[in-house]
């Protein structure tokens, strides 16, 4: 019996998905690319749309991470894959950004208005919208998930962080709501676009069910979350922002590259997403890739996500910014563009999206140099008293495990560079793989040494306080800095943008110097979908899959 034809490619394929230090510098630099490709297929750029939307079918999405949960209002489940799947299909806010200029636009808000001096904001309500268990939205549903994040005893510190300059909330009727804030913020109500809302009677009690089923007012609603499987949405009936066009929206798990590979060449997701360098470029110019040049349109596009090493300062030696600017230098960014990123990963100092002139030009980042870091240490008080090739202070060696995601390609071939450079420094390293739902739950309760993951933000323009203020909510490695504190402060009462962005540069310079994370690299999105897949533009929103319809 004839064998199909996947399993005859499986092996090149699975070796550019997994890729290997060695296998892809030998041949692509020699080898030009496919003639009948298109400029635009190379660079990943969006092709023409041609034809009308259809409406009907299944989209199955390749998802590399599960969420540990669907209730983002929950610190834990904070994460992309949860964003994705839930905003703006299954979940709404007051107000939502737009996927191509990122301003502010009406989502169940029909409109707001602020006071002169912009210290209340009234919002009026849709009428007609309803959550998925055809209760009716009105004012008292926001008011509740505002009670809720600002409770202390609630698992909402991040969200919570967003909203300090809340000063309270009235009801004034069914489709009213009017907030205070204490002190005017441009960032306010773009925080509420980052704000789900959900009916009042969910979020009395115990909130387990929601992080399987979310009740939501989008067109889509959670119907079964097999784990480790697939998270399934279909359409929810009537939706009051009209009709979309695809049945079902089926996010497809798969973690492991290899099975990702497999998948793939068989046409058995819609939306490949989260392709590895090695195998973005193989299907440039591997003759047994034919079939993704023929079959597939490749996105390209910067995120707003950025591969970071974090310190927990909580750790005597990690609380010393000489001893992280040390480890910086033991970072081998050239060596990990050229055999791991392939060029495809820009290096980034910044934690701000990088356009737009919120990031210092002038910052660099720090060299890779083994004897700087051994200086750096020593300085700092390092020294191997004990000769076993491990430097230590007080007694204490400097041996510390780096938290890794189990299913990330990247960091599964940096962490070993990683430790072998630190070696050479006098550091050990200890490489710890953990799955996401583990690494998540792990940090949240400060429960690790240094760890290296994926920070990504959904939009173009945002505040830092809840990740780098002493007291910000999710500032999980413990920095403090009273000039940081300062420059977050005066960022999020500043109005005049160009103010701003100096106050915005002049807080990345502080960040840089003291190093509370490493940040290497701008994430890009590398994603291929079937050419019958219609409606997909890429966006720091992501997909809007409401727009999305599959061609007959």
């Amino acid at each position: 019996m004839m064998r199909p034809m996947w399993r005859r490619f499986a092996v090149p394929l699975v070796v550019s998905l997994v890729g290997c230090g060695s296998c892809h510098t030998r041949s692509a630099p020699d080898a030009g690319p496919v003639a009948a490709v298109s400029a635009d297929w190379l660079e990943g750029r969006l092709p023409a749309e041609t034809g009308q939307p259809r409406r009907g079918g299944t989209l199955v999405v390749r998802a590399p991470a599960e969420p540990a949960g669907l209730n983002p209002l929950e610190d834990r489940f904070r994460d992309g894959w949860t964003i994705r799947i839930t905003r703006n299909l299954v979940l709404e806010a007051l107000l939502e950004i737009d996927p191509v200029d990122y301003s502010l636009r009406p989502q169940l808000a029909e409109s707001w208005k602020d006071s002169d001096d912009h210290r209340v904001t009234t919002f009026v309500l849709r009428q007609g919208v309803t959550f998925h268990d055809h209760t009716a939205l009105t004012a008292k549903d926001v008011a509740a998930v505002l009670e809720a994040v600002m409770d202390p005893k609630r698992p909402t510190s991040a969200l919570r962080s967003a909203f300090t300059e809340l000063e309270g909330w009235k009801v004034i009727d069914e489709r009213t709501i009017e907030l205070r804030w204490r002190r005017p913020s441009p960032f306010v109500l773009r925080a509420l676009a980052q704000l789900p809302i959900l009916p009042a009677a969910s979020l009395a009690g115990d909130w387990s069910a929601l992080a399987s089923s979310p009740i939501g007012t989008g067109p889509y609603r959670v119907a079964s979350w097999e784990r480790g499987g697939a998270v399934k949405l279909e359409r929810a009936g009537a939706w009051w922002g009209g009709e979309v066009n695809l049945d079902r929206i089926v996010f497809r798990v798969v973690k492991d590259a290899t099975v990702a590979a497999a998948l793939f060449e068989r046409g058995e997701v819609d939306v490949m997403c989260g392709i590895q360098p090695a195998a973005w470029r193989a299907m440039e110019r591997d003759p047994s890739m034919a079939w993704a040049r023929t079959g597939w349109n490749r996105f390209r596009s910067p995120d707003n996500s950025f591969s970071y090493i974090a310190w927990n300062e909580a750790l005597p030696f990690f609380a010393d910014a000489r001893v992280r600017r040390a480890l910086a230098h033991l970072y081998p960014a050239e060596l990990a563009a050229r055999t791991i990123d392939l060029g495809l990963e820009p290096p980034t100092t910044c934690p701000h999206f990088t356009q737009g002139g919120r990031c210092d030009e002038a910052v660099k980042p720090i060299s890779f140099s083994v004897s700087e870091a051994r200086a750096e240490l020593a300085d700092a008080g390092f020294a191997d008293a004990d000769g076993d090739g491990v430097l230590d202070r007080d007694g204490t060696p400097l041996r510390f495990h780096l938290l890794i995601p189990a299913t990330s390609v990247r960091l599964g071939k940096l962490a070993p560079l990683l430790q072998e450079q630190a070696r050479l420094a006098g550091v050990d390293l200890i490489p710890e793989k953990a799955d996401v739902a583990t690494l998540s739950t792990r940090v949240s309760k400060h429960d690790f040494e240094a760890v290296s993951r994926i920070w990504t933000e959904f939009d173009a323009d945002h505040e830092l306080s809840y990740i780098f203020h002493t007291d910000g909510g999710s500032n999980f490695v413990g920095y403090s800095s009273p000039e940081a504190d300062r420059l977050l402060d005066e960022i999020r009462g500043t109005w005049d943008l160009g103010h701003r962005r100096e106050l915005e540069r002049a807080l990345h310079r502080r960040l840089y110097e003291d190093q509370p994370y490493l940040f290497m690299t701008v994430r890009q999105s590398l994603d291929a979908a079937k050419t019958t897949v219609k409606g997909l533009r890429p966006s720091l929103q992501w997909y809007d899959l409401r727009r999305a319809w599959v061609e007959r």
